[in-house]
């Protein structure tokens, strides 16, 4: 790109980055210099920030306040950053000035009464020592919802386990009775969620209500609570790497546990943190699938088999009309399973039942809303394959989603799946693998949900210029052919998949065979990829297998696990591509 322009042009934008302290977009304004983003991209690429000379922070903000004084037709933002740096530097001069100020202070004062010296009370950190028991009710009567209320109230049983729906304020709640109970009776609190934002959720819950309600900053890790008569309550927040927590001890919250990978040895090892019997334990989550580790507890199998129990006959019921009201059951479990019908009619009002049975299909909405368990006995994947594929994005160094180029020129294929009708589709971008080791890693995901065709093609055309992309995988089957029409006009080697028994079945294939490999990467915060992949069944069409997610006429299903197939089908199933190029291919 920046061969367009002249050595000269770049050689002037680069001096009045590196010396000038000019920003792009002001760069961008002068006469014959290129666009920002343009400019942003050379900066990169001969790393413009490494020449700029090192300067203080007073040298950096002068600098800056004159170019903007200097600057002709200042507007609003102009005159604030103005005020910003002035406030900087007059903060900077009297820091430089501080030691010698306080030096002549010092001598004036001992001269004058050496005898009256004051002395500066240190200030507590997380001082939540002036929050009382009556504050906090206050703010439970008034802030929690029935259902949550329901929950306060039934807090006191050693081991909690509630099937819930999605979106209901429960980790909320959790973070608001971990928090009253850690100031009313001081006792420590653990955190143990399937991923790690999850876990982050609980401590920024906390850190707002604690500045929202009593203008109280927290800060620290764990977060440690300064109480009451020099009391203090710890609380830890992590992810299923329990092994990290092991030496606390406290009340035990595990956060979506039916999402949670070797659930067996997260829960012996976890548990030992509540071995006190002042300490309890809470399980929740939306379900999974029956094969899940955790189903065992929940339906009371474990106590079976583990307890030797006496009675042949022993049984849980975990039937919704058993345990919608809760229920302390015979191996001393209390259960819930609440269901969105439930959570709506007892004062729930912010969900509309309707609109999510217009979103979503049958299955999808009993799974995610009513408490049932994805039926997995025909699924073409296994749970405990897909969860082997779970990764950190954070520990990928080579993908920045902030950058103008996030994998910089690093190959990509993109995976595109619409509905049958207009109302759904989803793009993926999936890292491609050079060699056989590699993994085809889920960088990003684009819900399309409402576009029209333009729409649809202009954003995947976006993702050309942001990605190296080698491969563009388009369903062709419904509506998805007039995108793909589209798309064909700026990526011609777009790849049309028309479906049918004997390609669905290529790549269904192929993708159980990248999973049973662990040869697929998706973020930890990424649960719905793997609910996805189950919803994906075998079905016999004549005398042949092939695979269905019950879709219905208004919405998708398994879109993403679809859209990632699409992409994943330009690697052939012999192995890697021998034909990709890290050169551009758009």
């Amino acid at each position: 790109m920046k061969l367009r322009y002249r050595p000269d042009i770049l050689k002037t934008a680069r001096q009045h980055y590196v010396y000038g302290g000019l920003t792009f977009d002001e760069i961008a304004a002068l006469d014959e210099m290129p666009c920002a983003r343009t400019l942003r991209r050379w900066a990169i690429d001969e790393n413009w920030t490494e020449l700029c000379p090192a300067i203080d922070a007073e040298t950096s903000f002068s600098r800056r306040l004159c170019l903007l004084a200097e600057k002709e037709n200042k507007n609003d933002a102009d005159y604030k950053e103005i005020g910003f740096l002035t406030k900087q530097l007059v903060a900077l001069t009297q820091t430089r000035q501080a030691p010698a100020k306080a030096r002549q202070d010092k001598n004036s004062e001992q001269g004058e009464n050496k005898h009256s010296k004051k002395t500066r009370k240190k200030r507590v950190k997380n001082d939540c020592s002036k929050i009382t028991k009556d504050m906090l009710d206050e703010l439970k009567d008034k802030w929690l919802y029935p259902h949550q209320l329901f929950w306060f109230d039934n807090q006191d049983h050693r081991t909690r386990f509630i099937l819930k729906p999605r979106q209901i304020g429960a980790t909320l709640y959790f973070a608001f009775e971990a928090f009253y109970d850690a100031v009313v009776n001081g006792k420590n609190k653990i955190f143990i969620s399937a991923s790690r934002d999850q876990a982050e959720i609980f401590k920024a819950n906390i850190i707002a209500l604690c500045k929202e309600h009593f203008d109280i900053d927290l800060s620290g890790s764990p977060l440690v609570l300064s109480l009451a008569n020099g009391k203090s309550a710890s609380l830890y927040f992590k992810s299923t790497n329990a092994r990290t927590a092991q030496s606390a001890s406290g009340d035990l919250y595990v956060d979506e546990v039916f999402w949670i990978p070797k659930f067996k040895e997260l829960r012996g090892l976890a548990q030992a943190m509540a071995t006190q019997k002042q300490y309890k334990i809470t399980y929740f989550s939306t379900p999974s699938v029956k094969s899940h580790e955790a189903y065992d507890l929940w339906s009371g199998k474990w106590f079976k088999k583990t307890m030797a129990c006496n009675d042949p006959n022993f049984e849980i019921d975990v039937e919704h009309k058993t345990l919608k009201n809760g229920l302390l059951c015979g191996d001393g479990i209390w259960r819930q399973l609440l269901t969105v019908v439930d959570v709506v009619k007892s004062g729930f009002d912010r969900i509309d039942i309707n609109l999510l049975k217009s979103e979503y299909s049958k299955d999808e909405y009993n799974n995610l809303f009513m408490g049932k368990f994805i039926d997995d006995a025909h699924s073409a994947f296994n749970l405990k394959d897909l969860l082997a594929c779970v990764g950190n994005r954070d520990k990928w160094n080579d993908y920045e989603p902030e950058w103008e180029r996030p994998f910089a020129m690093k190959p990509v294929l993109i995976g595109f799946d619409p509905a049958r009708t207009i109302d759904k589709a989803t793009v993926v971008v999936l890292s491609c693998p050079l060699k056989s080791t590699e993994k085809f890693r889920l960088l990003e995901t684009l819900d399309l949900t409402g576009n029209d065709f333009e729409t649809m093609a202009e954003a995947i055309k976006e993702l050309t210029l942001k990605y190296n992309v080698q491969h563009i995988g388009v369903d062709t089957t419904g509506i998805g052919y007039g995108v793909f029409e589209l798309i064909q006009r700026f990526y011609p080697m777009a790849m049309p998949l028309h479906y049918n028994p004997i390609l669905k079945n290529k790549l269904v294939i192929k993708a159980v065979n990248v999973i049973n490999n662990k040869r697929f990467e998706f973020d930890e915060n990424a649960p719905t990829v793997a609910a996805s992949f189950l919803n994906i069944r075998k079905k016999v069409v004549g005398d042949q297998i092939s695979y269905a997610t019950n879709r219905t006429a208004s919405t998708g299903h398994a879109d993403i696990a679809w859209a990632i197939m699409h992409a994943m089908i330009y690697e052939p199933l012999s192995g890697v591509h021998i034909q990709t190029s890290i050169g551009i291919a758009a």
